[in-house]
């Protein structure tokens, strides 16, 4: 009975949760309906991440990196923790993360970072093609996470962003929050999370019409008892169910009589639903090494070409320890012209503390 008692009473507080965040999150979807700025609050933070994909919030383990994405996931084990994030991004594109973790008794454990990214330099020209030097574009962030645990099997938690970006002499800024909440039972090989990332809001703006780049995801990881797999299914986007579009290269068909253009087959039900799905497994083969794997479907039919699809979407990376030190590389592929090569590095200073 007491048993019985204590399972109905975790499921009616994750039922709270999820309705809430509904609540919460209903008033912003007007901001959908067109493409949004500052996507760079999307890139994945961490090595590890882009190795699954580019987005996971359900995997739950002592790995400081993944609270970026999901603050529920911060606890009292990580309290010291510093991470490093370099990205090879596309072209000249390059950004990085870099994070502390500090833990604060009876209150929770916070987490301070920051994410830039550089995009190179540009040419400068006016509107007759007249050359007048160069000028860079960079994006920054800081955020401050914070969470803690409402019960042995239940987190909450949340960041919130400050972001500035500098385009030549154009400038915007603003500000954006993540909610966050997480189930893990202690021992279990089952974990769960939401995350509503990007509510928010500009102080300065390019233009009138824009919106930060909402994201509400759902994930679920678990890991086969007796081998060493763990795998991951993560629903990303689900604040708008379509998220197709109509590709301007795409094969135009005729018809033979009137050789009138056909016009394009509406997307199917599973077309519509496929482009939320990533799915990521990796391979623990102990404690200190794991190997990483990743399919972003929406990544592969909007990158992709048709007649050439290569390893579009696909991901994978490597996890292993050097002394005090964890290490992370992980390589995506987003088009066949680039890929994204990704290194992370993990200590924590109390490592480092002679013991007495």
């Amino acid at each position: 009975m007491k048993a019985s008692t204590i399972k109905l009473a975790t499921l009616s507080k994750i039922t709270f949760i999820v309705l809430a965040f509904v609540c919460l999150t209903s008033s912003f979807f007007a901001q959908l309906g067109g493409s949004s700025s500052y996507q760079f609050l999307e890139l994945a933070n961490s090595s590890r991440i882009q190795g699954l994909g580019g987005k996971n919030i359900s995997l739950s383990d002592s790995d400081v990196n993944l609270t970026l994405t999901n603050p529920a996931l911060l606890d009292s084990t990580q309290t010291g923790s510093i991470t490093l994030n370099y990205h090879n991004y596309i072209g000249d594109i390059n950004y990085g993360f870099s994070s502390y973790t500090h833990h604060v008794n009876k209150i929770g454990t916070f987490n301070l970072a920051m994410m830039y990214a550089n995009y190179g330099k540009f040419t400068r020209a006016d509107a007759t093609g007249q050359i007048n030097g160069e000028f860079v574009a960079n994006d920054l962030a800081f955020l401050l996470g914070y969470g803690r645990a409402i019960d042995s099997n239940i987190r909450i938690g949340g960041n919130i962003k400050f972001f500035n970006s500098i385009y030549d002499f154009y400038y915007s800024n603003g500000l954006a929050i993540d909610l966050a909440a997480s189930y893990h039972k202690p021992n279990s090989l089952f974990s769960a999370g939401i995350v509503i990332q990007n509510l928010g809001f500009s102080f300065s703006k390019y233009s009138e019409n824009e919106a930060l780049p909402l994201d509400i995801q759902a994930g679920v990881t678990y890991k086969l008892k007796h081998a060493p797999f763990r795998f991951s299914l993560t629903l990303a986007n689900l604040q708008q169910w379509d998220l197709t579009f109509e590709d301007p290269l795409a094969p135009q068909d005729f018809d033979p009589n009137t050789f009138e253009p056909i016009p394009p087959s509406e997307p199917n039900f599973l077309d519509k639903a496929a482009g939320h799905l990533l799915f990521a497994t990796e391979i623990v083969l102990s404690k200190n090494f794991n190997i990483q794997l990743g399919y972003n479907i929406r990544r592969r039919q909007e990158l992709r070409f048709l007649d050439k699809k290569g390893m579009v979407g696909f991901s994978g990376g490597v996890a292993f320890r050097v002394k005090k030190f964890h290490l992370n590389y992980s390589l995506a592929s987003y088009h066949l012209a680039g890929n994204s090569h990704s290194f992370s590095i993990t200590t924590n200073i109390h490592d480092f503390r002679q013991k007495n």
